[in-house]
């Protein structure tokens, strides 16, 4: 088992055509062409050729105050021949104890089915929303040549929809990315850094799948939102952000991502006190229970102010036990725990989490 160099990489690509035949010919292209120029794939191998992977793609994630390079786990495969036989567990308890050493605080995948990665502490954290703009206009479920929506037409609530030609110019791209960042890192506290070479990439991405891209605008020129579709055969919405107020629910959220917190002591420096807690600071007594990582089970200090929080051994009695899982649940917000408590309620979660990132 061990990381692939830079040009052993491209040597992933027959394993990852024979695991996800679904993704087209073109998207694979992007990839392996865009991803894997800052990637790491950990593999075995036997006979010279990979029988099984895990990659890890690089992001900047906002965690609260914070800045973090985290790892979004992407392409885990294992040749049909293989399977059943550890490979997996073996990759990803690999992953996570190197994750644990290097301090990442932690990491997320999209699954293919929830009970893959359940075993390995993994726990929903983010549900996606499934919108459309209120005033019925889109951005196009079409081609972009075929769309008529995204080129100006106004609409009732006097905004207009502008098609933006892929690949993006210098300037678009720049628009783009500060409204992306101003928007999300408004309302969310965990979210991916959308900078400059973020969108460059999503767009590229969106490219790869005849993808079109629609921006609403008000009549003083701002933006209020932006969609996008792609799809050759079956065209899909990839994304919509918007303004609060002018998008609403086409049907109920789904769970999408799922989480794992890696380094403990790492995660709760961006957790804290709530702001109407009773005093300034806390000491809270917790026991973690986490049987794949050492270095996070055990019982802790847990000391809180408004800023931040620290972790220490401690041999005292716990006030609250929870498995690692069900701690990433509770401390992103998503859901809390049963039996928490009084004093564990004055523990400010992370508010808000917005990760829609495909690969």
């Amino acid at each position: 088992m061990r990381y692939l160099n830079q040009e052993e990489k491209k040597n992933s690509r027959e394993l990852w055509e024979e695991a996800f035949p679904e993704d087209s010919r073109s998207f694979d292209d992007y990839y392996f062409e865009e991803k894997l120029r800052d990637n790491r794939i950990l593999a075995e191998e036997r006979g010279g050729n990979i029988i099984a992977m895990v990659q890890l793609n690089p992001y900047k994630v906002r965690l609260r105050e914070r800045i973090c390079s985290l790892s979004y786990i992407v392409g885990v495969a294992t040749r049909a021949d293989e399977r059943h036989r550890g490979h997996m567990r073996r990759l990803l308890l690999r992953m996570l104890e190197d994750m644990n050493r290097e301090n990442v605080p932690f990491t997320f995948l999209m699954p293919a089915a929830e009970a893959i990665y359940r075993p390995f502490d993994f726990r929903f954290i983010y549900d996606q929303p499934h919108l459309r703009f209120g005033d019925g206009s889109r951005a196009g479920e079409a081609p972009a040549e075929e769309t008529a929506s995204a080129s100006g037409e106004a609409s009732p609530a006097g905004v207009a929809w502008e098609e933006i030609p892929l690949p993006l110019t210098a300037q678009a791209a720049e628009e783009i990315s500060r409204w992306q960042m101003e928007n999300l890192t408004g309302r969310f506290e965990v979210c991916t850094v959308r900078d400059e070479a973020y969108v460059r990439r999503q767009m590229l991405e969106l490219a790869s799948e005849a993808g079109c891209l629609g921006i609403c605008r008000d009549r003083a020129g701002n933006i209020l939102g932006m969609e996008s579709w792609w799809g050759f055969e079956k065209r899909e919405q990839r994304f919509l952000y918007a303004v609060p107020g002018l998008a609403e629910e086409a049907r109920p959220a789904t769970p999408a991502i799922m989480a794992r917190i890696v380094n403990l002591r790492e995660f709760v420096k961006s957790i804290s006190l709530e702001e109407t807690a009773p005093a300034s600071e806390m000491d809270f007594i917790i026991e973690v229970k986490d049987g794949l990582i050492p270095e996070n089970d055990g019982v802790f200090r847990w000391s809180l102010d408004r800023l931040g929080s620290r972790l220490e051994l401690s041999g005292e009695r716990p006030e609250f036990s929870a498995d690692i899982g069900t701690l990433c649940q509770w401390l992103f917000g998503y859901k809390i725990p049963g039996g928490l408590p009084e004093r564990g309620g004055w523990i400010r979660p992370l508010r808000g989490v917005f990760l829609d990132e495909a690969v």
